[in-house]
This record gives C-alpha cells, structure tokens and sequence, in this order.
C-alpha cells in the first residue's frame, strides 16, 4: 500500500510537468514540445514499470488504468506521430491526432471512475484538464493550414 500511495503523489506531482508541453505544443503547433511531452512520458512509462513490477493487480484495482503505463505509452505514441506531424508541417493531422489524444485520454480517465472511484481525481486534477484543452483548441483549429 506505501507503494501505491507514494506512486500516486509522485505522479500528480510528474503529471503537471507532463502537461505544461503538451497544452504549450498544441497552442503553438510546436513539434519540439511534442518531442519533450514524448521524451517525459517515454521516461514516466519506465518509471512507472518499475515502481510495480511486480504487482500489476494492486497498481489497477487501486489507481485505475489513466496513470497507469498503459496511459503513458499511449501518449508516447501519440506525441510521437502528432511530433511528426508538426515536423513535417502536416498541421492539420497533427491538430486532429491531439484531439484523438484527448479523448482516449478522457476516456480512460471517465472508465477509471467507474472502476477506482476517487482515484481517478489524481489523474484528472493532473493531467486530464490539459487532455481537455488539447480538444478545445484541436477542435478548434481543425481545418487549420
């Protein structure tokens, strides 16, 4: 249970770092925050691997699946290919790929209510609001050139 409680502070407190260049890539169609929003969720992926090891079940039936390494490695792919996007000038994929971001995102932070209850508050408090954003301004900016 110590691991869990420390994990779940250390990743509200990780999160936000996570968070600041994602929103900051998806207001300034940047691909070299899309790349630092890769390389910290890349590196928040190995970190969380590490800390449970061994215990898979009690890391999911009591922090859920949104800060989770499941969670981590879907956004590495996906700022991964949004990056791409932005690198090879393809804006509008790129715009429309951080929108897909945000709503799997969202939804699996709307499934672990369903399944952890209030633990699914670190990850929205954290993380979830800038997945929000990256679909408000996504949608937004959806046709851009």
């Amino acid at each position: 249970m110590t691991n869990i409680n420390a994990y779940s502070v250390l990743m509200f407190i990780a999160n936000i770092v996570l968070a600041v260049p994602i929103i900051l890539a998806v207001l300034q169609q940047s691909k070299a925050s899309m790349n630092i929003a890769n390389v910290v969720s890349v590196v928040y992926f190995i970190i969380s691997i590490s800390f449970f090891s061994d215990d898979f079940k009690a890391f999911f039936t009591k922090l859920g699946i949104s800060i989770s390494p499941v969670a981590y490695a879907v956004i590495a792919v996906f700022t991964f290919m949004i990056a791409k996007n932005f690198g090879e000038l393809k804006v509008r994929n790129g715009m429309r790929k951080s929108v897909y971001l945000g709503i799997t995102l969202v939804a699996l932070n709307i499934v672990d209510f369903f399944i952890v209850g209030n633990a699914a508050l670190i990850p929205l408090f954290s993380l979830t609001w800038a997945f929000v954003i990256c679909i408000v301004v996504g949608l937004m900016k959806w046709n851009v050139q």
